[in-house]
């Protein structure tokens, strides 16, 4: 008789874990454990949601949805890839129905097993076909950023007197003014992004505006002195007694009903400061800190790159991005400060680079943010001034024994143009508006005397733009070029055949003139002036207050090389009503500048620093409305002045 033997059974190959599936993925999450296999619905995996999945210990994440499906190279998956862990995506829904939470599971390849029961398929990932996935999003990158263009120029129209001039922002009983903000949100590696920042708060004692759930990661004593913003969802609320203990709590709605938020707070004994807005508790968190005017901004968890801004999925993106680029370089990211600490003198200080929003142009979100926004005093009466009237102080303080025997000439010489100037100029310029245009070095005090006399000869200064030595820079002729090209598009005006710094010029006289200037700023130019301040091109004195119909270009130092300044000025003559080159009588750029056959749009007047140079710019400007052409000054031959 054959007795029978024990059967030893076969082991299956694959990996073995527990199903764990759920929408949308962010309440899957806390129920991930270790050796689990996550079962989502998300398509364009984000690298926030994948960082948070991997902390987890998951072995595979099974995606009914395509794990990259082609709008932009996200970043989630390659995350999960470093982190070792299997990736199967487009199971569908069908497959995704059959994937019961709770069950046991074989993956092998892209199949998906109970035991020897197939439930369903779907398509392995490996590194080979994940790049190629990427490489093939990067392509379609275009389309999506048309529509997150046009999102952002819609929230514009809607939330223009929040971002532009932070109407509706509550004001804080927190003294932020001159003080270093840290605004938390909260994201999968803030934990590490505190940490960095451990020194930073130790020594410079920064104010804290905390976000939802972010204010769990802080310190008793931190919370006590932090400000609270909320949004509408009471489940990333802190428990009450964080609520009770904060300095101050804004609830931030975004435009949702806050009705439950508003009962919770009050059930609690918190009476909330409220910002009605449609943007996000992250991005109101940080109008709320700039308009307190701080000296500094840094964010701990917040979204800096192009990539992060399309990951994030969340409403309100284009608020997102406009509300960054509203901050400009007040705001760095935590992940800059431990680079750039260092010592100065016995205590440790911070010096912090200016994050440029390079992605204003990538993206050609339209807006309107003109710089500093805009607490500067009125042109003409502004930082300039009291720089010169400071240096003129100094200098006066200072002047030799032969100084002084010369003061008297040029004091009458002064007084003499002066008065004729009186006689000379009321009348010239009126109903004319005029944009001053600087380059690096030109002096600040003959800068406000020429707007003085504009003023004087009954024109408006609309604006005194200063040129950012970065818009010259050889080494950023590049970024330049790439800049007026997608600008001069953007406009629908200019000439895009034309030279680099021809083509910046035009985008420039575009911007804040024209041949034939509207009565306000349209929607292209505010585009246009958001790229050119936030990426550092140009700097305004105050909020321009609309297209001029003539430009007055201030030169500064000397360049070693003109080719930028003659096309930057050749632009500008190109797309303006009327345009006048000042200079000093010395000025080798003003004299190749004026060795260029060009014609009547371009006018001259050297001498600038003296009173003479300083009467004659107004005279020139109500000449060139005419566009005759000329140069004028002490070395000018371009004919008299006709009173």
């Amino acid at each position: 008789m054959r007795l029978p033997t024990r059967q030893i059974p076969s082991v299956l190959p694959g990996i073995r874990g527990t199903l764990r599936s759920g929408r949308p993925t962010r309440a899957l999450i806390p129920r991930l454990k270790e050796g689990d296999i996550a079962v989502i619905d998300h398509v364009d995996l984000d690298r926030s949601t994948a960082l948070a999945i991997a902390a987890k210990g998951v072995i595979a994440v099974v995606n009914a949805q395509p794990m990259v499906s082609g709008r932009y190279p996200n970043r989630g998956p390659q995350t999960l890839a470093d982190a070792g862990i299997v990736l199967i995506d487009k199971i569908g829904e069908a497959g995704l129905e059959k994937l019961v939470d709770g069950r046991k599971a074989r993956i092998l390849d892209g199949d998906i097993f109970d035991g020897e029961q197939l439930l369903t398929s779907g398509r392995a990932l490996d590194q080979e076909s994940l790049e190629a996935d990427l490489e093939k999003a990067k392509r379609g990158l275009s389309s999506h950023l048309e529509l997150f263009t046009h999102n952002s120029s819609e929230l514009l129209k809607r939330e223009e007197e929040v971002l532009l001039h932070g109407n509706g922002v509550p004001p804080l009983d927190t003294p932020l003014a001159g003080r270093p903000v840290v605004v938390v949100a909260d994201h999968p590696d803030l934990g590490r992004l505190l940490g960095d920042l451990k020194s930073f708060l130790r020594e410079q004692r920064p104010a804290i505006i905390a976000v939802g759930s972010a204010a769990k990661r802080l310190t008793k004593k931190q919370v006590r002195h932090a400000v609270l913003v909320l949004g509408p969802d009471t489940d990333t609320y802190p428990e009450p007694k964080v609520l009770t203990s904060a300095a101050e709590v804004v609830l931030a709605p975004g435009g949702s009903a806050s009705e439950n938020a508003a009962e919770l707070l009050d059930r609690v004994g918190v009476q909330p400061k409220r910002f009605e807005s449609s943007l996000a508790p992250e991005d109101a968190a940080l109008l709320v800190a700039y308009t307190q005017h701080p000296s500094l901004v840094v964010g701990a968890g917040l979204s800096t790159t192009l990539t992060d801004f399309l990951e994030d999925q969340r409403p309100g993106l284009a608020g997102t991005y406009l509300t960054r680029l509203a901050l400009g370089p007040t705001l760095v990211d935590a992940s800059a400060v431990p680079a750039v600490r260092r010592k100065e003198r016995r205590s440790r200080r911070m010096v912090l680079p200016v994050l440029a929003a390079v992605t204003a142009l990538a993206i050609g979100v339209p807006a309107g943010f003109w710089a500093a926004d805009h607490d500067l005093p009125e042109i003409g009466w502004g930082v300039g001034r009291q720089a010169g009237d400071e240096a003129a102080a100094s200098a006066t303080t200072s002047q030799s024994g032969s100084t002084k025997a010369t003061k008297p000439r040029q004091s009458a010489e002064a007084k003499f143009v002066a008065e004729a100037g009186d006689t000379l100029l009321p009348g010239k310029l009126t109903g004319q508006k005029v944009a001053v245009l600087t380059l690096p070095g030109a002096d600040p005090k003959t800068v406000d005397a020429l707007t003085g006399n504009i003023e004087k000869a009954g024109g408006a200064t609309t604006g005194v733009l200063d040129v950012r030595p970065n818009l010259l820079d050889p080494d950023r002729k590049q970024y330049v070029d790439s800049l007026a090209t997608q600008l001069v598009k953007q406009l629908g005006r200019g000439d895009a055949g034309q030279a680099t710094y021809q083509r910046m010029g035009q985008v420039i006289g575009e911007t804040y003139a024209g041949a034939k200037p509207p009565a306000e700023f349209d929607q292209p130019a505010k585009t246009a002036a958001v790229a050119l301040l936030t990426g550092d091109l140009v700097k305004a004195q105050g909020r321009p207050t609309g297209p001029a119909d003539l430009v007055l270009v201030v030169l500064g130092e000397d360049s070693d090389d003109t080719t930028a300044v003659e096309g930057l000025v050749e632009g500008l003559g190109a797309t303006t009503k009327g345009l006048v080159v000042g200079a000093t009588a010395d000025s080798h750029d003003l004299e190749t500048l004026r060795a260029n056959d060009w014609p009547g749009w371009f006018a001259s007047v050297d001498g600038i620093d003296t009173a003479t140079g300083q009467v004659a710019a107004p005279l020139v400007l109500a000449r060139q409305t005419s566009r005759q052409g000329g140069d004028f000054g002490a070395s000018g031959f371009g004919g008299l002045l006709n009173d």
